[in-house]
């Protein structure tokens, strides 16, 4: 797991590794944990920062890796948080 941020902003997003950053998958966002209860109330539950494509779908087999992504997505300020 790795955590990604885009400057000027506070939220880590969490990532499955580290070229996640070059794949067309990408999809950073705050994912909704939704708890079960009877009545239906959506009151419950967490949130966390993390890749949205993961979250809802898993991660697709196509692991290739696009290097201008990388550039592009550097110059719009994501970087890797170790």
């Amino acid at each position: 797991m790795t955590d990604f941020r885009k400057t000027g902003e506070k939220p880590k997003y969490n990532f499955r590794d580290k070229d996640c950053i070059g794949r067309k998958c990408w999809s950073p966002g705050e994912f909704f944990h939704r708890g079960a209860t009877s009545g239906g109330s959506r009151a419950t539950g967490s949130s966390s920062f993390q890749c949205l494509n993961r979250a809802y779908r898993g991660c697709p087999d196509d692991k290739s890796i696009d290097i201008l992504l990388i550039k592009e997505r550097k110059l719009n300020g994501w970087k890797i948080i170790m």
